[in-house]
């Protein structure tokens, strides 16, 4: 399935929203999906009535002994079948708001559950994250500088020594060489619905890094 905008004016339509079936909910759409590596769930946004909504939260807050659900799977338009594990799902943050009630659909809901830490950064650990959703037109390359655009900015902020914009480069080739940038990109568990985050790690040994720039002359004042 697939929502279309439209509308009057000399505007660019925005891109189609293309949803996934929740099987074990089939009233209920998501539209876009993160997981680790692991397949355990990171993100979702969907779509669906109240009932089946609150149906749908309480299943994941409770174990498997007592009716709920661990896992479940999200179908695309392709047939194609996308696991996700819940793990702890009912301790994943939760924010939810109603849709205009002029639409073809009638009385929906729009629900994201996802990780705390999306919400705002861990200073204590120097761990942040960024999310990008993707627009139309844009391609993957776009997407990685836009990724490395907010996860720049969120490294400045997790730092504890000031970082100059010059040395924004560097830094970042070695943030993505050592994994201190790490998309949420596995092959088995992709990014579904064009959404994309980052996680962006500051240890002592990127700090060791910058101080042996700067000494070295690589990272100029």
């Amino acid at each position: 399935m697939a929502i279309q905008s439209t509308g009057g004016g000399q505007r660019d339509a925005p891109p189609p929203i293309f949803l996934y079936r929740i099987e074990e909910f089939p009233e209920l759409f998501a539209d876009a999906c993160l997981r680790n590596s692991e397949g355990q769930l990171k993100f979702l946004s969907f779509y669906g009535r109240d009932g089946v909504v609150m149906q749908f939260l309480a299943a994941l807050e409770l174990g498997v002994k007592e009716g709920g659900v661990t896992r479940f799977h999200l179908k695309g338009e392709d047939g194609e079948h996308h696991l996700v594990e819940a793990g702890s799902a009912g301790q994943l943050s939760k924010f939810s708001g109603r849709l205009p009630r002029q639409n073809v659909f009638g009385p929906l809901s729009q629900t994201w559950i996802y990780d705390a830490a999306f919400e705002q950064a861990d200073r204590a650990n120097r761990i942040g994250w960024v999310l990008h959703r993707t627009l139309a037109g844009q391609d993957q390359e776009q997407v990685q500088q836009l990724l490395l655009e907010r996860a720049w900015a969120m490294t400045c902020q997790l730092s504890p020594v000031a970082l100059l914009d010059d040395w924004r480069a560097s830094l970042q080739d070695w943030c993505l060489e050592k994994d201190a940038y790490k998309r949420l990109d596995e092959p088995n568990y992709p990014p579904l619905g064009g959404i994309e985050a980052m996680r962006i790690s500051i240890t002592d040994h990127f700090l060791r890094y910058v101080s042996q720039g700067v000494r070295d002359g690589l990272l100029t004042v």
